[in-house]
C-alpha cells in the first residue's frame, strides 16, 4: 500500500506541542528552537490544509481537527516505543542470579549447568555461594535455594525435594574395628556442620544413642570442609546421598550404619512475590525440577 503520510518530524513535534499544551516546552523536549517547533506546525497544516492549534496569546489549544489527529498519533507514537523497547529488550542477554549453599551448588547445580544454558542460551546463569540463606533485601538475587520452611509471606516457595542423611566415615575407621554399633560414635570425633545443626541429634534420637555426644565434636561450616576430616579415617560426618555419591561410588569413604532418617524440612527454589516476575524463573524452576526427578537421590514428594 502506497501511504501518503506527513513527515514523521512534522507528527512527532505535532504529539509534543498537543501533549506539552506549550510550543516552549514542545522545544525543549525535542532539543530544538521555537522557531522550529512553529516552522514544522506550519508546514503540517499546509500540508493537511487544516489549522491544528488555536492561539489565544500565549496559550494555544487543540481545533476540532487536531483533537481528531492528537490521540491517533500519540498512540502509534506509543505503540512504536513499546515495540522499539521490545526488540531491543530481545536482543539483549538476559541474566538470572540463583544463590544456594556451598556444598549443593558445588558439587551438584554447577557441574549441570551446562545443559542448562545449552537449552537456553540467551540466558545467562551467575551463581552466588553463600553459607546462609538468600537475603533479597541485601543480595542483588533472582532466585535462592534453600533448606528450611515456608516460613516467609513475602517469598514465592517451589518445593523441590527431601532428603535422607545418614553417617559416612573412612573405609579405615570401620576396617579397624572402631565403629562396629552406632554406640561406637560417643568415642570419636563427630562432625557437626554449622548450618545443618539438627542433623546429628535426629540421627541418633532416631538410633537409641544419647544425641549429647555431639557437644565436644568439631563444628565447619560446609560438609566439604568435614569431608576433608574425615578421609584421615579419625571422624565421622552426617550426609546425604546427592552430596556423598561420587565418593561412596569410588569407595573412598562409607556407610558403617544402613540406616537413614529424613533430615528436618525442605528444600525450596524461592523468589519475592511480585506481579510480573523474570520468565527466566520458571524456565530455571522448570529446568531444575526435571534434573531432580532424573537424579533417584533426592527424594520427591507427590
Amino acid at each position: 500500500m502506497n501511504r501518503k503520510l506527513p513527515s514523521l518530524k512534522s507528527l512527532r513535534v505535532f504529539e509534543s506541542v498537543a501533549r506539552n499544551k506549550s510550543f516552549r516546552k514542545a522545544a525543549d523536549e525535542l532539543c530544538v528552537t521555537h522557531s522550529a517547533v512553529s516552522h514544522q506546525i506550519k508546514q503540517l497544516e499546509q500540508e493537511l490544509d487544516v489549522f491544528l492549534f488555536q492561539r489565544n496569546g500565549r496559550t494555544i489549544s487543540l481545533t476540532k481537527q487536531g483533537e481528531f489527529l492528537y490521540p491517533v498519533i500519540n498512540d502509534s507514537f506509543d505503540n512504536i516505543a513499546e515495540a522499539v523497547a521490545s526488540l531491543k529488550s530481545a536482543n539483549k542477554t538476559k541474566t538470572l542470579t540463583i544463590q544456594t549453599y556451598v556444598t549443593f551448588g558445588t558439587v551438584w547445580l554447577i557441574p549441570k549447568l551446562n545443559d542448562f544454558q545449552a537449552k537456553y542460551p540467551d540466558i545467562r546463569v551467575r551463581i552466588s555461594i553463600s553459607f546462609v540463606d538468600v537475603d533479597f533485601d541485601k543480595d542483588d538475587v533472582d532466585v535462592g535455594i534453600i533448606m528450611g520452611d515456608k516460613s516467609w509471606s513475602h517469598l514465592d516457595y517451589t518445593y523441590l525435594f527431601d532428603m535422607e542423611i545418614f553417617p559416612v566415615c573412612s573405609p579405615k575407621l570401620v576396617a579397624e574395628g572402631k565403629l562396629k554399633k552406632p554406640e561406637d560414635l560417643a568415642k570419636l570425633d563427630l562432625i557437626t556442620v554449622e548450618l545443618a545443626p539438627d542433623d546429628w541429634p535426629t540421627w541418633l534420637d532416631k538410633a537409641g544413642v544419647d544425641p549429647h555426644i555431639i557437644d565436644s565434636g568439631p563444628v565447619v561450616d560446609n560438609y566439604l570442609q568435614a569431608l576433608e576430616m574425615i578421609y584421615e579415617g579419625k571422624s565421622v560426618v552426617m550426609a546425604r546421598e546427592s552430596f556423598a555419591k561420587r565418593d561412596l561410588e569410588t569407595g573412598r569413604i562409607i556407610r558403617p550404619f544402613d540406616f537413614s532418617v529424613m533430615e528436618v524440612g525442605s528444600w525450596y527454589s524461592v523468589h519475592p512475590k511480585q506481579q510480573n516476575p523474570k520468565p527466566e524463573i520458571q524456565l530455571f524452576n522448570d529446568w531444575l525440577a526435571q534434573k531432580i526427578r532424573e537424579d533417584s537421590s533426592f527424594i520427591v514428594k507427590k
